[in-house]
């Protein structure tokens, strides 16, 4: 037992070790595509720099002779790299979506809850991701599928333009014939060239066009784990298992129905290939035989007929370099006439340009004297804030000085006065019980119940009805003073 348990334990151990080095070789394997990838797409820019260069240099120089006819083709350009750098930034955009997303997910997986609601948003964004991807996906299949076919379409125009290039090298029989053709007929090139080509290249280009590309309408990506996968397994069918595994949202079927789209595709190459390797050999040999037959031809020839032609040819070849030196005349008068406008409208425009920088340096002048003025009225007018603020409080802490004496000194008397009284009803109070204990002490005092007495109005009522009657000017109600401070409240 324990022996089959230490077996297991190494078992698991090397199938551990196993797949840690299949993961490695795949990170490696990809990295290295990553870096062999972006050194060709550097490699490309290079070339495309460099055909750029040559290109502006020879067509659009100012001073080619073919500079008008090349300006729709300059602006051909100018448009179609307007439309690359649009593309380019859509594209970077929706990259930059994406890659938030998926960034917003990795996040969310960090603090993972387990509760139906949080497993829920994350089922949500993962569909929202997933059809984000495949609708790029989708959207670049097609853009791809596009270019493949104006990249046929322009193969097949500028193989039509070989062709008559060929004809044109044939002598000039051939270009009167080809030239008269061109005359009366209408045709489009596409259809001329499909007609011309071999059966194996129209096949070819038919497979191409029906089934999605050199791709079979699958990504770059997927294609290229493909054939990887393909070429690993040097075609056998174990292969499929892992295609599947290493395109992600392709089943079983798919690849299949990939691997036979792909052995069709590669006889038909070679078929194309080997058909036009026969057609190139076919077309040489038939130049051979037509320079063979114009060298017999002009060997029989007249004399007389060379004489005439040559006095014609020369007389064409005159008046050619007359029209040609006409243009070029013309040319250099347009370009001088053309120079003068410019260095007038330079000369204007600068004029102008000094006219706007005088007029904004008079202006900034001026906008800079109103700052100051209104700076230094700002800070005089702080000043005299300032300085009025301080008389106002020294007036107000001497107007409190002096009302604070005279309250104290008031509060003093009042409460000396106060003192007095008290001492005074005090000797009052104390004589007067003195002269009672006296008279108390003289006579003695006898007083007889009287209920009656009660009832009598006393002496101070008698009084007070005596005096009932107007008393002036009534009861003041309210009368004005100062406030009284807290610590002086009751005294």
């Amino acid at each position: 037992m324990a022996t089959a348990g230490v077996g297991k334990v190494l078992n698991g151990t090397d199938r551990t070790g196993r797949d840690k080095d299949v993961w490695v070789w795949k990170t490696r394997t990809e990295k290295a595509r990553k870096t062999e990838v972006l050194r060709e797409i550097d490699q490309l820019e290079l070339k495309i720099k460099n055909l750029e260069r040559e290109k502006t240099t020879h067509l659009y120089s100012k001073r080619s002779d073919f500079r008008q006819q090349f300006c729709e083709l300059e602006d051909l350009e100018m448009k179609g790299n307007t439309d690359r750098k649009t593309e380019k930034v859509r594209l970077r955009q929706q990259l930059d979506k994406m890659r938030g997303m998926v960034k917003k997910f990795h996040i969310q997986l960090k603090d993972v809850k387990p509760t139906p609601e949080f497993l829920e948003k994350l089922k949500v964004t993962m569909e929202e991701i997933e059809t984000t991807i495949s609708a790029f996906k989708d959207q670049r299949r097609l853009d791809y599928e596009e270019l493949l076919r104006d990249e046929r379409t322009l193969t097949q125009e500028v193989t039509a333009l070989e062709k008559k290039i060929d004809a044109w090298a044939q002598g000039p029989a051939g270009v009167a014939m080809e030239t008269k053709g061109a005359k009366a007929k209408n045709l489009s090139i596409k259809n001329n060239v499909m007609k011309d080509l071999p059966p194996e290249v129209a096949a070819f280009e038919r497979f191409l066009a029906q089934t999605g590309g050199h791709q079979g309408g699958w990504d770059d990506y997927d294609h290229q784990a493909f054939l990887k996968t393909r070429s690993k397994f040097r075609g056998k069918a174990a292969f499929l298992d892992e295609a599947v595994r290493a395109c992600p949202g392709r089943t079983i079927g798919d690849v299949r129905q990939h691997e036979s789209w792909y052995q069709e595709y590669t006889t038909l190459k070679e078929r194309k290939k080997e058909a036009i390797a026969n057609w190139r050999k076919k077309k040489e040999s038939e130049k051979e035989e037509l320079l063979k037959q114009a060298d017999e031809d002009s060997s029989s020839e007249d004399e007389e007929m060379l004489t005439a032609r040559s006095k014609q040819m020369e007389q064409e070849r005159e008046e050619k370099r007359k029209r040609l030196n006409a243009w070029k005349v013309q040319r250099e008068l347009q370009r001088a006439q053309e120079e003068e406008r410019k260095l007038k409208e330079d000369i204007s425009k600068v004029k102008q340009q000094e006219k706007e920088r005088e007029r904004q340096a008079a202006l900034r002048a001026q906008v800079e004297e109103y700052r100051k003025q209104r700076q230094e009225e700002e800070e005089e007018q702080r000043r005299e804030q300032e300085e009025k603020h301080r008389q106002e409080r020294a007036r107000k802490q001497m107007i409190g000085a002096e009302e604070m004496s005279r309250f104290q000194e008031r509060d003093q008397r009042m409460v000396e006065e106060k003192l007095a009284k008290e001492r005074a009803r005090e000797e009052a109070l104390k004589e007067k019980n003195k002269r009672l204990e006296k008279l108390k002490g003289q006579v003695e005092v006898k007083v007889e119940r009287d209920r009656n007495r009660l009832y009598k109005p006393t002496a101070l009522w008698k009084q007070r009805n005596k005096e009932i009657g107007p008393s002036g000017g009534g009861r003041v109600l309210h009368m004005t003073h100062r406030a009284v401070p807290n610590w002086r409240q009751g005294v």
